[in-house]
C-alpha cells in the first residue's frame, strides 16, 4: 500500500468514527430546556410594584409609581384610579383631604388595611368609617338603616352615615378561616375598594396563577381608567424594634462591654495601689544624712569648722568693730549683745570634746543662735 493510499484509509476511518460518535450522541441525548431564576435586579428590589407598573403601561395606561404619597399628579379624576399599597395610618391630615377630595370627584381608590389597626385607625380610615373588629369567618350584617349599611367580613367594618358598603368573599385560604375579603363603597362620585392585603400585586407574587387571577379581579374596575397612580410606601418595623429583634448578636457583646467599662470606672472599696508620693525637695534630708555620716566617721571638727566659718563671716560683715576685739572682750561683747551665756559662747567658739554628741550638739546649737541674733 502506497503512502497516499494509507493516508486516505486513515482519513476515511476517522470520518467513520466521528460520524458514529455524533450519531450515538444524537440518539442518546436530547436538548432539555430549563428555567434559571435569577435574583431580582436592584430596581425590582426597591420597587415592589415594578412588574405591575410595566404591565399596566404595556396595556396603554398612564402609570405613576411613587414611593411616598403625593397629590401633585392628581388631575382628571374621572379618568384616574389610585392604588394605595401602604399603611393608611401614615397619611397626614392634608394628604387624606387631597385623596378623598380626588375620590369624591370621581376617582377610584383601591387600598388595603394596615397589618394591625387596633386602637389607632388613622385619619383616612376614620373618614371612611372603617373600624377594625374581632375576626369572623363569615360576612354578617351588623346594622341596617336608611342612611347606611354595615357589613363585617374578616374583621373590618366599612360604612358611615353617608357611605353604603358591600362585601364580597373573593377567595378563602385553607389555613385561614377569615379568608381573603373584599369590600367596596361609594364615596360621592367615586368608589373605594377595601381589601385585606395587596401582596398579589407585588413582583414576587406574579408567578403564581392564583395571585394573577386575584390581581386581575381586583384591578378589573381600575383598568377602565386611563391614569393609574401607584403608591407602594415602605412598611417596616420601627428601628428600635428591628434593632432588638435582628441586631441582638451585636447588642449583647456591646452590653457586656459596657458593663465591663462601668466596672472598670466604678469606685472600689479601698485602693489597689498605694497613693503616689508627692514630689518634694530632699535637700535638707540629704544634708542631714551627710552630717550624720561625717559625725559617725569621726569628723565632727570639720562640721564645726564649717558652721564657725559661716558665723565668723557674718560677724565680720555685720559687726566689724566687734569682730576686731580680742578673744575675751569679743566673747563678753557677744554675750551682752545676744543675751547668750558667755560660757556657752566660749564652748561654741573653742569647743573641747567634739566627739561627744552632747558637746557637739550644744556647740552647733549655740553657733546657730548666735548667727540668728547678729
Amino acid at each position: 500500500m502506497t503512502p497516499r493510499m494509507r493516508n486516505l484509509v486513515i482519513v476515511v476511518l476517522g470520518l467513520v468514527l466521528l460520524g458514529g460518535g455524533i450519531a450515538w450522541f444524537l440518539t442518546h441525548f436530547h436538548q432539555v430546556p430549563f428555567e434559571l431564576r435569577t435574583p431580582p435586579a436592584a430596581e425590582a428590589r426597591r420597587n415592589r410594584l415594578l412588574a405591575l407598573e410595566r404591565t399596566l403601561a404595556a396595556r396603554g395606561h398612564e402609570v405613576f409609581n411613587q414611593r411616598r404619597f403625593s397629590a401633585s399628579e392628581f388631575t382628571d379624576p374621572g379618568r384616574s384610579a389610585v392604588v394605595l399599597d401602604l399603611d393608611p395610618r401614615s397619611l397626614r391630615a392634608q394628604d387624606v383631604d387631597a385623596l378623598l377630595d380626588f375620590v369624591a370627584r370621581g376617582a377610584l381608590l383601591l387600598m388595603r388595611m394596615p397589618a394591625s389597626a387596633e386602637g389607632r385607625a388613622g385619619p383616612l380610615l376614620d373618614r371612611l368609617g372603617v373600624e377594625p373588629l374581632a375576626a369572623d369567618p363569615h360576612c354578617v350584617d351588623l346594622a341596617t338603616g336608611s342612611t347606611g349599611s354595615y357589613t363585617m367580613c374578616g374583621g373590618t367594618r366599612l360604612g358611615g352615615e353617608d357611605i353604603a358598603s358591600h362585601y364580597t368573599q373573593l377567595a378563602r385560604d385553607a389555613d385561614d378561616d377569615s379568608g381573603y375579603w373584599y369590600g367596596h363603597a361609594w364615596y360621592d362620585d367615586g368608589r373605594v375598594f377595601l381589601v385585606r392585603e395587596l401582596d398579589m400585586l407585588h413582583n414576587n407574587a406574579l408567578d403564581e396563577a392564583a395571585a394573577v387571577a386575584l390581581a386581575e379581579a381586583l384591578l378589573a374596575p381600575l383598568r377602565e381608567r386611563e391614569r393609574i397612580h401607584l403608591f407602594r410606601g415602605v412598611d417596616g418595623e420601627p428601628f428600635h424594634v428591628l434593632l432588638v429583634r435582628v441586631g441582638w448578636p451585636v447588642l449583647l457583646p456591646a452590653f457586656l462591654a459596657l458593663l465591663l467599662w462601668l466596672w472598670m470606672r466604678s469606685q472600689r472599696f479601698g485602693p489597689i495601689l498605694p497613693d503616689a508620693t508627692a514630689p518634694r525637695r530632699a535637700l535638707l534630708e540629704h544634708v542631714r544624712a551627710s552630717g550624720d555620716f561625717l559625725f559617725r566617721r569621726g569628723q565632727p571638727a570639720a562640721l564645726h569648722r564649717a558652721v564657725l566659718a559661716r558665723v565668723t563671716k557674718r560677724l565680720a560683715e555685720r559687726e566689724p568693730a566687734l569682730a576686731a576685739l580680742p578673744e575675751d572682750a569679743r566673747i563678753a561683747a557677744l554675750a551682752e549683745r545676744t543675751q547668750l551665756p558667755a560660757a556657752s559662747l566660749r564652748l561654741a567658739l573653742h569647743p573641747v570634746g567634739l566627739a561627744r554628741a552632747d558637746v557637739f550638739f550644744s556647740a552647733i546649737s549655740t553657733l546657730q543662735q548666735l548667727e540668728r541674733r547678729l
